[in-house]
């Protein structure tokens, strides 16, 4: 699961996955200069948890996820009053 988030011109993301040669999650964060921290975790409630911290630090810090709705045909769908997407009308981007 991969999180984005944009503070000015600047993005920076987070994801979760398994560790690659061994049984633990690792949290990978990939900073705006492309440094990466990589925290390990034996235990996914303990990684889920870290997650949510993070991604309250984030916002608290001015980070805010981008604005961008679902796609749908190449076009970006609108929402309507019952949460389905739906294409926007012809002509409409």
């Amino acid at each position: 699961m991969i999180w984005f988030f944009e503070r000015h011109q600047a993005r920076l993301h987070y994801e979760i996955r398994r560790q690659t040669d061994g049984p633990d999650y690792e949290l990978v964060i990939t900073f705006p200069d492309g440094r990466q921290e990589i925290e390990l975790y034996a235990d996914s409630s303990a990684v889920v948890e870290r997650s949510l911290t993070l991604d309250r630090a984030l916002k608290a810090e001015g980070w805010e996820r981008p604005h961008v709705g679902p796609r749908i045909a190449g076009r970006t769908a609108i929402r309507t009053n019952r949460g389905r997407s739906v294409p926007p009308p012809r002509g409409a981007a």
